[in-house]
């Protein structure tokens, strides 16, 4: 089904060629109603783009903007005022044609990419007769015919600041402030409450606030990026051992429970108490996590999602760098807030998500996240 789809979407796309499309000097500002905005990969991805649609509202105010993302990013933006409607996108063409069927029946007049994963969301926008579709130019040789304009795709700036190219490159702004490239999420005060107390309930047996939570993101969305386990169970005791008010609390998702278990009976090995680790692994959706973060006091993580919702909450952080760039990804703004750890790449070329033997986060010593975390939390 997944091929047949993508295999009509390419036709449809082809027949749609034959006809010119407008050029970049008649696109006019004033006439756009409604716009999709297509950032349909990763949480960290879709967080990146929440500057641009914040900018877009205001370049175009009145203007109705629709956002594209993955199934399993969608519940991030379920409370977002900055977007009318979510279309929610499974991935390698798994909905093509319900997407095209979608956008087809409510037309829009500019399509801005921030970032996909494939050339799915591309081509159901100019197959749907978007009649300006804009992208950063990285990895799009697929598509790059179908677009209005390519922007160039700068690996020395921010995600954020990339995407934010595209907005420069079409209103003619700066789009430059502090307040430009803030991410944001909205979190519903009563659900940062519950959690508060359940962290609290479960290390002290009372809702009296008293305790510090600091939680770790031990897993990643590549394994080359991930700190060691024996490193993250050896920061827990050390932690734990150092001050009666700290607390760890493990996140992560459901296939990471079996590692999370572990993690848990080590740090508390030993221990005079057996509840200094609560294990929520697997037990909070994503729709809940920029409250569940929210309710810690600092989260110690790898470059992975979960990073960027702490940072979008304000929660402090303690983040480790080494293979990925903290340039590109790492934490732009409230950076009192936020503590990198970043060790030079030990390896050149550095492959990345393709090492067979992800060494190099040992680099980073557990002395300096413990005192990264003592400091965030004095």
């Amino acid at each position: 089904m997944r091929i047949l789809q993508k295999t009509i979407l390419k036709v449809l796309v082809k027949l749609k060629r034959r006809h010119a499309s407008p050029t970049l000097d008649e696109f006019r500002p004033d006439r756009v109603k409604r716009v999709l905005v297509v950032s349909s990969t990763a949480i960290g991805d879709a967080l990146f783009a929440v500057p641009g649609i914040r900018a877009l509202g205001s370049l175009l105010p009145g203007t109705e903007i629709d956002l594209m993302v993955r199934d399993k990013v969608a519940d991030l933006f379920l409370r977002s005022s900055l977007v009318a409607d979510l279309l929610i996108y499974k991935g390698r063409y798994k909905n093509a044609l319900g997407l095209l069927a979608i956008l087809v029946k409510k037309p829009h007049d500019l399509c801005i990419v921030f970032h996909d994963s494939d050339p799915c969301p591309v081509e159901a926008a100019y197959a749907a007769g978007i009649p300006f579709i804009f992208r950063i130019g990285q990895k799009d040789q697929e598509t790059s015919h179908l677009l209005t304009e390519r922007i160039p795709y700068d690996n020395t700036k921010h995600a954020i600041d990339q995407r934010l190219e595209v907005l420069r490159f079409l209103f003619k702004v700066p789009l430059d402030l502090p307040s430009d490239l803030r991410m944001e999420l909205p979190v519903d005060t009563e659900e940062v409450r519950a959690f508060r107390k359940r962290y609290l309930e479960y290390f002290s047996g009372s809702t009296v606030d008293n305790k510090s939570i600091i939680g770790f993101q031990f897993s990643a969305s590549g394994f080359y990026k991930e700190w060691p386990e024996e490193n993250f169970i050896e920061l827990g005791k050390r932690l734990i051992a150092s001050n009666k008010v700290y607390n760890i609390a493990l996140i992560g998702a459901s296939s990471d429970r079996a590692r999370a278990k572990r993690l848990a009976q080590a740090i508390n090995e030993g221990t005079a108490t057996s509840n200094r680790v609560l294990n929520l692994t697997g037990q909070i959706s994503l729709g809940q996590l920029p409250a569940a973060l929210k309710a810690m006091d600092v989260l110690v993580t790898n470059d992975t999602g979960p990073l960027h919702v702490a940072i979008s909450v304000g929660t402090r952080t303690v983040s480790l760098f080494v293979p990925t760039n903290v340039t590109g990804t790492g934490p732009m703004q409230d950076l009192h807030l936020h503590k990198v750890i970043t060790k030079p790449k030990p390896c050149s070329p550095c492959v990345e998500k393709y090492c067979k033997q992800p060494n190099c986060m040992r680099l980073i010593k557990v002395e300096e996240v413990f005192d990264c975390v003592q400091e965030a939390l004095t």
